[in-house]
């Protein structure tokens, strides 16, 4: 299942040799010259955009076709940033399997927008909504750390 590697001990031919999700659990800064050739999409702004022309309380029944047009106008390996949009619980997603499944068409790399603790990735504290927490083993992903 899930596989944890650390930033230092990869090249970025060996990213691109990964078969599952990349999850860069890192700064943004320090990933750049590990995703040359990725083009880059902040998908809050995206998403956000394309579900308003739904009404609000009908939002979670397009969202995932709104998803998948999105990638699927892009062509190539794709850098996900900015997609915390996703853990609305209104939504009902698990992030982790909509990467996986984009992953099959194309080379999918996300970055992170929470913590890596304990073989988990994390959004927001428990104490909010939209908490989640994801075992890495639990998923066919590749975390980089």
């Amino acid at each position: 299942m899930g596989s944890i590697y650390k930033l230092s001990s990869l090249t970025p031919e060996k990213i691109n040799k990964l078969l599952f999700p990349i999850i860069f659990c890192v700064d943004k800064t320090k990933i750049s010259k590990y995703i040359t050739g990725y083009d880059v999409l902040s998908l809050n702004e995206v998403l956000s955009k394309r579900l308003l022309s739904y009404e609000q309380h009908k939002r979670y029944l397009h969202i995932s076709d709104e998803i998948n047009a999105t990638i699927q106008s892009k062509k190539g390996n794709m850098l996900i940033t900015d997609f915390e949009i996703l853990f609305d619980p209104e939504y009902q997603i698990d992030v982790l399997k909509l990467f996986i499944l984009l992953n099959r068409k194309q080379k999918i790399a996300v970055l992170w927008p929470g913590k890596y603790e304990q073989n988990k990735l994390k959004f927001a504290e428990p104490e909010y909504q939209d908490y989640k927490s994801y075992n890495i083993k639990d998923y066919d992903i590749t975390c980089i750390i």
